[in-house]
């Protein structure tokens, strides 16, 4: 492939000093290297990963699992001649194979940032745009900053990454991660300024909800079934891929699997072939706290009906199962992003868990926004419907303008939102902006938080238009940083 000088391009290739250093994007070649390093990801040391942490990874390298994944890795290799051939074991584990072929490769794979498209949902589905997510980061310990003589290999690999979003029209690039100070810091050196919680999960407690208070779904039961037939009724590409990995062809040697334990399919006419639409797996099934994971949608059959049908069906079934114990409660792995939780919790069928461990490493997103003005056109048309809907507070003929700092404009005229930029840099910072569009608060609150946000009186009107705080949004400050509880979908 030849070499190009443009950061986000496949062949991007650029040597660093004569360290023997070269930033490259990945090719299917470099599998071993990009799975071994990204076990530091998980906090395990190197040297020693394990052979669940390469089976949970081998995924991110399968284009069959997300489609580019073999060449959306930002790498650092180290292309020096190896000194001595690595040396050769009979074992036959996966780590030690992966290891055996990551360590004798050409280039040796030695930092590297995961860059993992996603998508962003505002206001319903007013506005959808591609987002870019620095899934997986890691680095190995010599070749960090400091041993490097200044040479700063994941500032380099991060700017490729942004690169890669702005050149697929990415609005904006998100980040997880701990919720801490030192956390501020470490992703503000990449850009990264502003957090959103991502939830802690939902449980569902049994005994305040027996199944014969859930009604019976017509046509829409359970279907047990081999794992090989499980995704051959359904048509949701995206489910198919859900299904194909979580549910059926995971490795026979994966340290934690997870076995469907139904399906849920509906018949749209009496005579008509079924179709999936559902799908739960468990994990320990065997005591009294059952945890669902994954839960699976196909995006189609009615969201309320299905969140219904597997709350009823689990714990039907799950009981059934039970020699010794009762069923008190069922644990839902899901963020705030699962597109079944509002319907969860709509129906009361679950409640938000006060604190979990499971997600305390990386319930946190940080955002970053290459691009302000193509980041608030991607939102234009949310805000345009807002300010539709509130045409009776500022009139049919209302006009008016926001200015954000870096120059740019948010233009009212005519019923619609357009965006500008000019040579003025005033008013309303980034962290600001971004906490109104998430409702975290009105902006007279955010005022004290942020000195420098600055509205002229006639404007503030058109900003609660606009931006609107969302009641029980669960939005609290830790640290030096804002940690937000809703506005984000992920798929």
């Amino acid at each position: 492939m030849p070499s190009s000088q443009a950061l986000g391009d496949p062949g991007y290739r650029r040597q660093l000093g004569d360290t023997g250093l070269v930033l490259r994007w990945s090719t299917s070649a470099d599998r071993a290297g990009c799975i071994l390093l990204s076990c530091i990801a998980l906090g395990l040391k190197e040297g020693e990963e394990q052979e669940y942490a390469v089976r949970y990874l081998e995924p991110y390298t399968d284009d069959a699992f997300y489609s580019g994944s073999s060449t959306n890795w930002a790498l650092c290799v180290d292309t020096t001649p190896l000194e001595k051939p690595s040396p050769t074991s009979d074992s036959q584990s996966c780590v030690d194979l992966i290891r055996a072929e990551a360590e004798s490769a050409q280039e040796r794979v030695v930092a590297l940032v995961f860059f993992l498209p996603a998508e962003f949902s505002f206001e319903g589905d007013a506005a959808r745009v591609p987002v870019g997510r620095a899934h997986i980061v890691a680095c190995k310990a010599a070749y960090r900053q400091s041993q490097l003589k200044g040479v700063n290999v994941v500032k380099s690999l991060f700017e490729m990454v942004h690169a890669r979003a702005l050149s697929t029209a990415c609005a904006f690039m998100v980040v997880s991660g701990i919720p801490t100070t030192a956390s501020a810091i470490e992703h503000r050196a990449q850009g990264y300024e502003y957090a959103l919680d991502m939830g802690r999960g939902l449980v569902t407690h049994v005994s305040a909800l027996r199944p014969q208070r859930l009604p019976a779904l017509e046509r829409l039961v359970t279907a047990p079934r081999a794992t090989a037939d499980i995704f051959m009724g359904a048509a949701a590409p995206v489910l198919q891929k859900q299904l194909r990995w979580l549910l059926g062809e995971r490795p026979a040697g994966y340290t934690f699997p997870v076995h469907p334990f139904f399906v849920l399919e509906k018949r749209d006419a009496p005579d008509a072939a079924p179709r999936i639409v559902a799908a739960a797996g468990l994990m320990n099934s065997d005591a009294a706290k059952a945890a669902v994971h994954p839960l699976l949608w196909d995006g189609v059959e009615d969201a309320s009906a299905v969140a219904l049908a597997v709350v009823r069906q689990l714990i039907l079934a799950l009981e059934a199962t039970l020699s010794t114990e009762k069923l008190a409660t069922i644990r839902w792995v899901v963020t705030d992003a699962h597109p079944l939780r509002r319907w969860l919790l709509a129906h009361e069928l679950a409640i938000p868990v006060p604190d979990s461990p499971r997600y305390a490493a990386s319930r946190v997103w940080w955002a970053a926004i290459p691009s302000l003005p193509a980041f608030l056109r991607a939102l234009a048309p949310a805000l345009t419907a807002r300010l539709a809907c509130a045409s009776h507070i500022l009139g049919g003929n209302y006009a008016g303008a926001l200015r954000f700092a870096g120059g740019v404009v948010l233009r009212i005229a005519g019923g619609n939102v357009s965006v500008e930029v000019d040579a003025l840099d005033t008013s309303l910072p980034r962290g600001a902006l971004i906490q109104l569009l998430l409702g975290y608060a009105a902006f007279p609150a955010l005022q004290a938080l942020f000195p420098d946000a600055v509205v002229e009186p006639a404007m503030l009107p058109l900003v609660e238009v606009l931006f609107p705080p969302r009641e029980g949004v669960g939005a609290t400050m830790v640290g030096a940083h804002y940690v937000i509880q809703e506005g984000m979908v992920f798929n």
